[in-house]
């Protein structure tokens, strides 16, 4: 009895000496939110995207065009050179797909050809309103462009670039790394995030496969809470890197099923997002970025 009494004893006392977030954190975290809330609430269906508009899933053409022009417009408001890289091709089957990539170019402040891609899809499967799938994927990398173009001195570029037709075999990430080979871009890395925004177990824990030692260990010191190492590669990171590109992917713990039990339904909703813990994984990712930037 004595045992279990101090064991317990033992256990409320971690959890008291468990360090809290500071004031500027939880105002961190609340900036974070704020932003993101409304990216994903938008390309949910959980608020209208366009006056009374209000998107359903992210697939068909129609609101794949009306997400589009959003992220456009979006991107542009905030600052950015917003760009449109449109494609019309067949595949080997001969299907048609047309679509278009949304992408802006954060320079560099020392005139470095050298650029860091942060990339999300932003298709949908049929009859799903995507969020965790993959609105959230796209409410972290349009949230750390922000912050990373702002910051004074990027010796590298960044380039933030959210991908159509993923569910059509990669169609659109296939078209703009095409891009970027045909145009002689200098890619240091590409950097996804996807599945992210359930955290059942609250341990604000992540998955990440990474192409190379170093850039997983980057994400390994920038992060306060646990890193997985995903074992299996998923499509998108075997693709980029028959280009020859690094690349990182970031999950929730897939392996450890945590995950939304969601993923690919009509229930994939705006309500069923941790933002608590996609502002946690934004600043991971935030902080690995002003890590490269500085290199």
């Amino acid at each position: 009895m004595n045992y279990y009494r101090t064991l317990l004893l033992v256990s409320v006392f971690a959890i008291q000496m468990a360090p809290a977030q500071t004031e500027a954190e939880d105002r961190i975290e609340a900036e974070i939110i704020n932003v993101q809330r409304t990216i994903v609430a938008k390309l949910t269906g959980h608020e209208p995207i366009k006056g009374r508009k209000r998107l359903t899933s992210r697939t068909s053409t129609s609101e794949r065009k009306i997400t589009a022009d959003f992220l456009f417009n979006t991107l542009k408001g905030a600052g950015f050179k917003a760009q449109r890289n449109n494609y019309n091709v067949k595949d080997k089957k001969g299907n048609q797909y047309t679509g278009v990539n949304i992408f802006a170019e954060i320079p560099a402040t020392n005139g470095s050809n050298e650029y860091v891609v942060l990339a999300a899809h932003y298709d949908t499967v049929k009859d799903s309103p995507g969020a965790v799938h993959n609105a959230t994927g796209i409410a972290i990398a349009y949230y750390v462009a922000q912050k990373i173009a702002k910051l004074r001195t990027r010796n590298k570029g960044f380039m933030i670039v959210f991908f159509d037709h993923w569910k059509s075999n990669m169609i659109g990430a296939r078209m703009f790394t095409k891009k970027l080979k045909d145009e002689k871009y200098t890619i240091h890395s590409m950097h996804r995030s996807d599945y992210m925004g359930w955290d059942n177990d609250e341990d604000r824990a992540v998955e990440l496969l990474a192409s190379n030692i170093s850039l997983e260990s980057l994400y390994r010191i920038e992060s306060p809470v646990p890193i997985y190492k995903r074992t299996v590669a998923v499509p998108e990171s075997r693709f980029f890197a028959n280009f020859g590109y690094e690349t990182v992917t970031l999950t929730a713990e897939l392996r450890n099923a945590d995950n939304s039990p969601f993923v690919r339904q009509s229930a994939d909703k705006y309500t069923t997002v941790n933002f608590k813990y996609l502002a946690s994984t934004t600043t991971i990712v935030y902080n690995v970025m002003k890590s490269l930037a500085s290199e």
